[in-house]
């Protein structure tokens, strides 16, 4: 995860550092103020993305994540799909309801915050709206939240079948999502048990949908401690994810050092 609340040269030099040693992604918070931090500031998401698209050669770029309330689908769908020829196939999109932590700063933004049900049934209902704009030439949509009328989106995002959607949360109705209709789903902040429990709450919701289980990408994202080994990362990560993690996302903050960076990635190539 790149540092929300410091300049933009420093997270391109962030940025541009990850991709020399070899990481598979970077991650921006899309956050309007993110209440975790004192100032607030932090840089708007996918103009971020698309700045560092022109920075870099091949690392992916993911929204870690997407709060479905701030954007209409149809313009999400349009941002996505060029960024995704911009920097030519690049794009993850980690998505999400956004949760009770973040109800002030939707709020005070003038944003609705609504019930769970509401956000899951938005959510879905934004992932059916880009995954049809994204491949079909005439979409027309209703639902409960959306209505969109022949639209034709171009160009389509350069990803076939599109860019890669990965779900964040650990709620069960986010997970039945996960299996309906995402190509991964991203956690934090969960127990070992209820990992457990979720993941095997996958596996089912997978299976009940006719869908294979390892098609999921899982991801682990959290905040890493400073200044401990690469032995000792590795137990830390053991401890806070499984076997079926695929990628792990860290935080740095904004002392993020390059030293930190290669045993972080040290460390995830051992689990």
């Amino acid at each position: 995860m790149l540092p929300a609340d410091t300049k933009f040269d420093r997270i391109v030099e962030i940025t541009q550092l990850c991709e020399r040693l070899g990481y598979h992604s970077v991650w921006v918070f899309d956050h309007l103020a993110p209440y975790w931090l004192k100032s607030g500031a932090s840089l708007e998401c996918w103009t971020t993305l698309a700045s560092l698209s022109a920075h870099t050669n091949e690392i992916k770029l993911g929204s870690l994540v997407t709060n479905a309330n701030l954007r209409h689908p149809s313009l999400l769908a349009k941002i996505t799909s060029s960024l995704d020829n911009i920097s030519r196939g690049r794009v993850i999109l980690g998505i999400g309801t956004g949760d009770k932590l973040s109800k002030r700063e939707l709020t005070s933004f003038g944003y609705r915050y609504e019930t769970t049900d509401q956000r899951v049934t938005r959510l879905r209902e934004t992932i059916q709206i880009l995954q049809g704009l994204w491949s079909s030439d005439d979409f027309s949509f209703a639902g409960k939240h959306f209505r969109i009328s022949h639209a034709k989106l171009d160009p389509k995002p350069i990803q076939s079948p599109h860019p890669p959607i990965w779900i964040g949360g650990k709620h069960r109705k986010l997970i039945d999502l996960v299996a309906e209709l995402a190509d991964g789903w991203n956690y934090w902040n969960i127990s070992g048990k209820q990992l457990t429990l979720r993941t095997e709450y996958l596996r089912d919701r997978c299976s009940r949908t006719h869908r294979s289980f390892s098609d999921v990408a899982k991801s682990w994202s959290g905040t890493v401690p400073p200044n401990c080994s690469t032995r000792e990362l590795v137990d830390y990560l053991k401890k806070r994810s499984d076997t079926e993690t695929r990628y792990f996302i860290g935080y740095f903050g904004r002392s993020t050092k390059r030293k930190a960076l290669e045993k972080f990635a040290d460390a995830a190539r051992q689990l």
